[in-house]
């Protein structure tokens, strides 16, 4: 029997219907794995909850641990708005009202807030005059609170920045018998010293008074008018008075040594104060504690440099060994300081170990000669190495300071002057020896130092507390070292930048004489080749300088006059054959008289009529007498 083509047997229409349950099974899988979400999914969900449930946790615990929470929260919120930089100075100041009408009652509660003290900071500098005063009002009578909080410490400082005189006064009035207990903290002293740069004379004395007894930190208006300095208060007092300020004194001092607080500028004015009064003894003391590191801390202000000389002229060598080494790394900065530039002079002056001053310092200054040249301080080192004491180019408050920082007791000063005596009459047949051969080279060049106006007094060492004779210091220090090689070759380099500069042709004015006693002329044969340069830059002509945009060495003011004084002291010698003057008149002068008589320029032409090299003098007479100078000067 045949099977029928389109019938289906029993067991065909069961596997279709296995098919398709297992098609159907399939097809369901699939929907709800669809529906579902993958396992890394759920992790993440997982997590966000768990993040915002540990947020709102902490935002639970900031808001139990924290009563003003919330006001701080909103405080910064529109300290955000406050901050930004193009918004209109009335939407600043609405900002800035409505966070303290926010923070009214509360403000010192918020003042010791890391981010809050910030926000009043911001609403002081930008609120009303009223909204300001209300502010100082409530905040005055908590300023002792203020400046020993780490954070609040920096709004007292900004309510001395934005008070009127008459809360300037108050402020100041509120520090009264806290100033030497605010000075012994880290916070405190900040805010002192703010308030002691801001304050006028009787108000800073005011605040030093603190230092000299406990009846002026006990009860105001005990210090007289007029008596402002330590000598001043103890005129006619007893000798138990003195002692008793001298022992208040260091006592109040002592401990803010200790802790290392020395970078404010009331506690190098009291320093000064009482090394003025003190024993010998007692300053032993200070220089011991302050020499090192500590005292490099100390020289940015004018006080704190006069204790740094202090401490260089009267330390010991190994106080000194202290100090210099505590300025590795840090002498380019003391060197452009108006102050610290002060020590270094000191140093080069006082100390005997040139080879700890060679490693330290020498080698320091050595990197940056161009920069150090040009500085309005910095060139004061080079010139005090070059030409020591000389008053045309150290102003006589800073040879006074050099010589005499600090008004001392005279039991501080007895055996200092001595020192150098005794050395003297110990080694001075040795010393003659050592420098006999560099007596005889100098004679010629003393005698046209003293007609420009140095004196032998000016010469003199600036010390008196060094047992090592200033010429063989001088040339350990500047030849030895090999300072004088490089500066020369910087010199040579530099010949155009350095003359045209108002400090730098001091220096090359010095490097081309060869120095005080002739120095430079044993350190290096270079001295040569920078006449020969500075020749070389006068001789080029007008229209090459024009057009490097740089005035003519001639005719630029600095830097003709420099070149005059050239002229007018060069003369040939045993170490110099032939003259600057002889040169300079050879290149760039010679048969151009009439083209360089004008401007500054006719200044170094007139010179060759009293130049010192008498060849050159009479051979530019000839030409010099067809110009008429004397109408043109």
């Amino acid at each position: 029997m045949q099977k029928n083509e389109g019938a289906v047997s029993p067991n065909d229409r069961k596997n279709v219907h296995s098919g398709d349950a297992k098609s159907l099974k399939f097809s369901e899988r699939k929907k709800s794995s669809s529906e579902q979400k993958p396992k890394h999914m759920c992790r993440v969900d997982g997590a966000v909850k768990n993040r915002k449930a540990k947020k709102e946790l902490a935002e639970a615990r900031k808001k139990k641990c924290k009563p003003n929470y919330d006001l701080a929260k909103e405080s910064v919120r529109l300290w955000e708005k406050m901050r930004q930089r193009n918004l209109e100075h009335e939407e600043r100041s609405s900002l800035a009202s409505q966070t303290l009408k926010k923070m009214q009652g509360k403000l010192l509660e918020m003042a010791v807030s890391h981010v809050a003290s910030r926000v009043l900071q911001s609403c002081i500098k930008y609120c009303k005059k009223a909204e300001r005063e209300a502010v100082f009002d409530e905040l005055r009578p908590q300023l002792i609170a203020l400046a020993r909080n780490t954070y609040a410490c920096h709004l007292a400082q900004r309510l001395f920045d934005h008070a009127s005189k008459e809360q300037l006064q108050q402020l100041i009035s509120s520090l009264h018998g806290n100033v030497v207990m605010l000075l012994r903290h880290p916070s405190g002293s900040a805010v002192v010293e703010h308030a002691y740069q801001l304050a006028n004379g009787a108000q800073k004395q005011e605040l030093l008074s603190e230092f000299y007894s406990p009846e002026y930190r006990l009860f105001k208006g005990v210090l007289q008018k007029g008596k402002g300095r330590i000598g001043d208060v103890l005129a006619g007092e007893s000798m138990s008075k003195r002692a008793a300020v001298l022992e208040h004194m260091a006592i109040s001092l002592q401990p803010i040594l200790e802790k290392g607080i020395v970078d404010h500028s009331i506690v190098h004015r009291a320093l000064v104060e009482y090394l003025s009064i003190c024993k010998k003894t007692m300053l032993q003391d200070v220089v011991q504690q302050l020499s090192g590191p500590l005292l490099v801390r100390m020289l940015h202000t004018k006080d704190g440099a006069k204790i740094g000389i202090v401490c260089v002229r009267h330390g010991s060598p190994k106080e000194r060994k202290k100090i210099i080494k505590g300025m590795k790394g840090q002498v380019m900065k003391i060197a452009y300081d108006d102050n610290g530039h002060l020590v270094l002079l000191s140093i080069l002056e006082n100390v005997d170990d040139t080879k700890l001053v060679n490693e330290v310092i020498i080698s320091e200054i050595s990197k940056g000669l161009k920069d150090l040249a040009l500085h309005k301080y910095g060139h004061r080192l080079l010139l005090h190495l070059l030409a020591p004491g000389v008053g045309r180019y150290f102003p006589g408050d800073t040879l006074k300071l050099l010589s005499s920082p600090v008004d001392l007791p005279q039991d501080c000063l007895e055996n200092a002057g001595s020192q150098t005596d005794s050395m003297k009459n110990q080694n001075g047949s040795a010393i003659d020896e050592d420098v006999a051969d560099d007596h005889h080279k100098v004679t010629e060049y003393d005698e046209r130092r003293e007609q420009e106006g140095v004196t032998k007094d000016d010469k003199k060492p600036l010390g008196g507390f060094s047992k090592k004779d200033p010429l063989i210091r001088r040339t350990q220090l500047l030849v030895d070292s090999g300072l004088a090689k490089n500066l020369t070759e910087v010199c040579v380099k530099y010949a155009g930048e350095l003359l045209r500069s108002p400090f730098g042709k001091d220096i090359i004015y010095e490097v081309a004489m060869g120095g005080t006693d002739a120095l430079m002329y044993q350190a290096t044969k270079d001295v040569t080749l920078l006449q020969q340069a500075i020749a070389d830059l006068a001789a080029v002509s007008r229209d090459s300088t024009a057009a490097d945009q740089a005035e003519h060495v001639l005719q630029q003011y600095h830097s003709s006059r420099t070149i005059r004084r050239l002229v007018l002291n060069s003369q040939p010698s045993r170490m110099v054959p032939k003259s600057f003057s002889a040169q300079l008149w050879k290149r760039a002068i010679k048969g151009r008289c009439k083209m360089w008589a004008q401007g500054h320029s006719l200044k170094v032409v007139s010179a060759f009529r009293e130049c010192a090299d008498t060849n050159v003098r009479l051979e530019a007479e000839s030409e010099l007498m067809k110009l008429d100078l004397s109408s043109k000067m």
